[in-house]
């Protein structure tokens, strides 16, 4: 699964003539970077986020991790000797200068049962950035290292303690901006992902398996009109198992954009023309008095955003310049960039002042965006018109009509990540949110149908056998059973530190 150094690279600088044996100059090793294969020291990183805090974590691991952190620890018998799971209280010490650094916690942890698979300790310390840091430079000082991003979970990864799925669901809850983004990370922490791709891999697996054992035993099979050493029974029934494979990764492949809106939150943008009440419809959502709010038409001039929770998910609210020709270049410029976000718009909230009435200008939006809220705003003054077909009342200033619109949105978002539920307690749907899962089902989707395609027109069975090995592949790169080392690298260098 992973490349395994030359022994000259993992036995430490006091073996700089054999790393000069196996031709890479001792000069060298000293100015070249670690990699992520570099795992025969341990390594160290803050594990919360930096600045001032209660408390932060230092997470330390790797080979001789304990044995290294008690050598700056007060009570160094202690530590050393601590089993795993238990904390020790003590002093984080500088042994050269005999000087108290921080008063600490250390909580134990011995291989395998880390986070890693390896001895670790990880330190709960006062977190103060000065605090922080001169802990990591004591402990860089003693020989461990600084951790690469997400290194901690590569070394996860390389010790079995995790897949890549996993590791990417990892990730992607450090990065959760809202309920529905935990919820769905964490369903692919938990593991039923993995076990579904698993079950897709096996079903390739003893498929290939099918087809090969015709392949290498021809003389048990009935000869076919197309000459191949097998059964038209038996070749419906691969073809009917090919095409349930694609329909299942097909299924997987359709949550893709709902999961991504769910990681990456929704452009929610409001329009209408000047004076619609389009800034006050912001601030009653953002429930704070951010933009501006005047009678003077062109008011806002440029688009202003925030990002606020709505129904569980994270919506990027925008309010726009209000949509009119104007002789004004920097109004007009307004309108220009407002048109522009209208097209990339998850939602779109287009007021009209029901106290003025339609214009062409807004059946014409309505046309343009058939899927927009089309919201019939002031419905709560005695002199504003009923709702026009089509068109849902709405007040941006009457907190009894704001709870009803703000249910509506959240169920259109939910609509388009794929549930109307977004806080149900539990949902069954399994979602794939990384782009590096969509490409490697497209791929193992695209094989099966050049294996299905191979079988119909009667070609030799090893062409589809070829492609089906293709399709099972692609699925062991998604778990992480086949990777090559430039992807690892590049997917856990996307990660925290400390992570």
């Amino acid at each position: 699964m992973c490349k395994e150094l030359p022994p000259a690279f993992t036995q430490g600088s006091e073996h700089y003539p054999s790393i000069e044996m196996v031709g890479v100059p001792a000069i060298w090793y000293n100015h070249m970077p670690r990699t992520y294969f570099d795992r025969n020291t341990p390594i160290a990183a803050l594990a919360t986020p930096e600045g001032r805090s209660a408390l932060a974590v230092i997470r330390v691991a790797g080979p001789g991790a304990i044995e290294t952190v008690a050598r700056c620890f007060s009570r160094t018998d202690a530590l050393q000797n601590a089993a795993g799971y238990q904390a020790v209280h003590g002093w984080i010490r500088d042994p050269e200068r005999a000087e108290d650094i921080d008063e600490v916690v250390a909580l134990v942890f011995r291989a395998p049962h880390s986070f890693t698979g390896e001895d670790s300790v990880e330190l709960m310390c006062h977190g103060s950035p000065a605090v922080t840091t001169r802990i990591l430079e004591l402990l860089y000082a003693n020989g461990i290292e600084q951790a690469l991003p997400g290194e901690f979970t590569f070394r996860a990864f390389v010790e079995g303690k995790t897949d890549l799925v996993k590791a990417e669901a990892i990730n992607e809850l450090t990065h959760a901006s809202c309920e529905a983004a935990r919820r769905d990370a964490l369903a692919r922490l938990s593991g039923t992902l993995s076990a579904r791709l698993g079950e897709l891999r096996s079903r390739m697996i003893d498929l290939l398996a099918e087809i090969n054992a015709c392949l290498d035993y021809p003389e048990e099979e009935v000869q076919d009109s197309h000459g191949d050493s097998m059964t038209l029974e038996a070749e419906s029934i691969w073809m009917n198992n090919i095409q349930h494979l694609i329909d299942d990764i097909d299924t997987l492949i359709q949550t893709y954009p709902g999961a991504r809106l769910r990681q990456e939150g929704f452009l929610v943008v409001i329009a209408g023309r000047p004076n619609a009440g389009k800034s006050s419809l912001f601030n009653l959502l953002l429930r704070e008095e951010r933009a501006i709010v005047s009678p003077e038409p062109g008011t806002t001039r440029d688009w202003i955003e925030a990002w606020i929770s709505i129904g569980g998910y994270a919506v990027r609210l925008v309010d726009t310049a209000g949509l009119r020709e104007s002789p004004d270049m920097i109004e007009a410029e307004g309108v220009r960039r407002s048109a522009a976000l209208l097209e990339r718009a998850d939602l779109i909230l287009y007021m009209v002042d029901g106290t003025s009435g339609l214009l062409e200008e807004d059946l014409q939006f309505a046309e343009r965006y058939p899927d927009a809220l089309l919201l019939w705003n002031k419905s709560d003054l005695p002199y504003c018109g009923p709702a026009p077909a089509g068109w849902i009342a709405a007040s941006a200033r009457d907190v009894h009509l704001f709870a009803p619109l703000e249910a509506l949105i959240s169920s259109r978002l939910g609509q388009r990540a794929g549930s109307d539920t977004p806080t149900a307690r539990f949902e069954q749907q399994i979602r794939i949110a990384s782009e590096r899962q969509l490409h490697l089902l497209q791929r193992s989707q695209s094989a099966l149908n050049a294996s299905m395609e191979a079988l119909r027109a009667g070609a030799s069975l090893d062409i589809a056998a070829l492609h089906l090995r293709e399709a099972a592949e692609a699925i062991g790169e998604m778990t992480g059973e086949i990777a090559s080392d430039e992807v690892l690298e590049r997917m856990f260098g996307t990660f925290c530190l400390g992570k």
